[in-house]
């Protein structure tokens, strides 16, 4: 009678100590909510590189946990924990780092976070990722320089994939409408294919700078990704206008007026013309058109001599000037009496 009376006292005092365990402490609830997230997919991940995840564990509880061990069920992810022990509240990482260069496809993994105080419990957490062959690109981005709007040469970027012969480049993409692409498939064997990209700036593309990235889509192993290669253009209007003019003689205060024609194969306006030298007004037509006649209004400066000043014609709000030209001034003295030749009688 006494012995089962110590088993039922026994009992008695697990039960209670049970019942003083927090609900959320009771099974492995108490482990799994200490992760506001415990799934992540990596997507498509380029062979060779090893992009990381970390999964944020918070404490939420008045004792101190202590993780024993974290472990990964695939060989393709990798862990570690940034704390061992997070005090109440206190917030720590399992750091999960997907390894691309030794395996192929898709793979998923689970990781194991196994804790040994308060309480003997784990939690799991899911990662996953599909391995994919690169595709590299000689050069690395596309170019196209300052080109003008009549001038616009190719540029030509030759890509490769190794390993899967399945490999095919299906179509480029971008969401700038103003580069036109031809591809051609170069060699191809079990291990290598070679492709040859060429590109192309199309007519009525705007000036100014522009660059964005096309998007080369690839299938391989019937599994279809889109690849980013970056691109960048600068488009100079072409503007045609006198190299240089001839202002003068004028005397110091008086205006020298001239008109000079600019001339485009499209309609443009001209929004500002600048000079180091503020004896240069201008007066010009406000309206786009392909030709405009401009005057200059030159006011003769102080200092008597021969003069050098360029002015910059910008057109369409373009940050660059469009064109450049050069003023040859020539000031004289107006009290000094112009120079006279005499003759031998």
């Amino acid at each position: 009678m006494k012995l089962n009376f110590e088993k039922t006292l026994t009992l008695l005092i697990v039960f209670a100590a049970f019942l003083s365990v927090p609900w959320e402490l009771r099974g492995q609830d108490w482990a799994r909510k200490m992760f506001k997230e415990t799934n992540h997919e990596f997507g498509n991940v380029p062979k060779g590189e090893i992009p990381e995840y970390r999964f944020e564990i918070e404490n939420p509880y008045q004792e101190d946990i202590q993780i024993a061990q974290v472990f990964s069920s695939c060989g393709c992810t990798s862990v570690s924990l940034t704390k061992n022990v997070l005090k109440s509240w206190e917030k720590g990482e399992v750091v999960c780092r997907f390894n691309s260069p030794a395996f192929d496809g898709f793979k998923q993994a689970t990781i194991t976070v196994r804790f040994n105080r308060p309480f003997v419990g784990e939690a799991q957490l899911m990662v996953s990722g599909n391995i994919v062959r690169g595709l590299n690109f000689t050069p690395n981005s596309i170019d196209f320089g300052q080109v003008s709007e009549k001038n616009f040469p190719p540029r030509t970027v030759q890509m490769a994939s190794s390993g899967s012969a399945s490999f095919r480049i299906l179509d480029v993409k971008s969401t700038f409408p103003h580069i036109k692409v031809q591809l051609k498939e170069t060699s191809r064997n079990a291990n290598l294919v070679n492709y040859e990209m060429v590109t192309q700036l199309k007519p009525g593309v705007p000036t100014g700078f522009s660059q964005g990235e096309l998007y080369v889509v690839v299938e391989e192993n019937r599994i279809r990704r889109e690849v980013p290669i970056k691109f960048s253009a600068k488009v100079v209007s072409t503007l045609q206008l006198p190299e240089s003019i001839s202002i003068g003689p004028v005397a110091p205060g008086e205006e020298f007026k001239k008109k000079v024609i600019l001339k485009s194969d499209r309609e443009f306006q001209i929004t500002d013309v600048t000079c180091l030298s503020t004896a240069f007004r201008v007066k010009a037509d406000p309206q786009a058109k392909k030709v405009h006649f401009v005057e200059l209004i030159y006011t003769g400066e102080d200092k008597p001599g021969r003069h050098e000043c360029e002015l910059s014609f910008f057109i369409d709000r373009e940050s660059q000037p469009a064109g450049k030209m050069k003023a040859m001034v020539e000031i004289v003295d107006a009290e000094k009496p112009p120079e006279t030749i005499e003759l031998d009688q």
